[in-house]
């Protein structure tokens, strides 16, 4: 029982560790409006395919001597996420 209630709050954790960041990314995707640009489509659900399956994949995985690892793994996606819109809005043509 206290293996299943562990797995829980990991998962719990990776999700709102990936989830938050994937929101507030999202409102700036939207502000930048990235949402309207056809090009961009495939990466953006590729990402947001991403950010619902990492968390449940860290959890599985985020324990033991990959604790670290998951938790780096967790982070970089975040900080992927965050990015993103910015790196985008920058690079990619102006939509619309």
């Amino acid at each position: 029982m206290g293996a299943i209630i562990a797995f829980i709050i990991r998962l719990v954790g990776y999700a709102l560790l990936v989830g938050i960041p994937a929101r507030i990314a999202e409102y700036f995707w939207e502000r930048a409006s990235l949402d309207q640009a056809e090009p961009l489509q495939s990466s953006h659900d590729i990402a947001v395919t991403v950010v619902l399956i990492a968390p449940f994949i860290l959890a599985l995985i985020g324990f033991g001597p990959l604790r670290r690892a998951a938790i780096f793994v967790a982070l970089y996606i975040a900080g992927a996420v965050l990015t993103a819109p910015f790196a985008f809005a920058r690079f990619a043509p102006a939509a619309g």
